[in-house]
């Protein structure tokens, strides 16, 4: 018994030597991040109850990390005087502004493309996109580093009493997508 004892006692004072595997983890904190450039764009002097089309584009750029789309919005009115709306003809003191993300001047402006301080519209293949448009050309799946063209309509109220330069601030926002 005694040698029984010992030999088990032998067995189990001998170490052995195990494998090791390491692991990696990783992490990656998400920034959103978008840059317009240029920062403003002036449609000039207008005649009441007529509409423009930018002549040329604001570049929308994501200069964050991770793939986005892009929601527009109005921040505020202008001085308080005239409203955003999005219906489909701006009454007296207000207006509409519209926006379609597309490589081209677009040839039409919906209903869709429209927003105001109450009504932000996110980008997707429908909204701030011409119908049956590129892909590639719209304000969603947007990977880092690349950019998007903006193009801008906006319709003048149909009757106003101000005839002072106006600034209205369209706001763009980085969504992840």
């Amino acid at each position: 018994m005694g040698l029984l004892i010992l030999g088990l006692v032998g067995l189990v004072s001998q170490a052995y030597a195990g494998e090791t595997a390491d692991i990696t983890v990783t992490v990656k904190i998400q920034k959103l991040s978008v840059a317009v450039s240029p920062t403003s764009y002036d449609f000039g002097t207008m005649t009441a109850g007529n509409s423009a089309v930018a002549s040329s584009y604001i570049a929308v750029t994501n200069d964050g990390n991770v793939t986005e789309k892009f929601k527009l919005g109005i921040p505020s009115e202008p001085n308080g005087t005239w409203t955003s709306v999005t219906a489909a003809t701006p009454g007296s003191e207000e207006y509409r502004l519209s926006a379609i993300f597309k490589g081209t001047q677009p040839s039409t402006y919906g209903a869709e493309d429209s927003f105001s301080v109450s009504t932000e519209r996110t980008s997707s293949t429908t909204e701030l996109a011409e119908t049956g448009g590129d892909e590639g050309e719209k304000g969603y799946n947007v990977v880092e580093s690349n950019g998007r063209n903006l193009w801008f309509k906006f319709e003048a109220p149909s009757d106003t009493i101000i005839t002072t330069q106006q600034s209205i601030t369209a706001r763009v926002t980085a969504l992840a997508q």
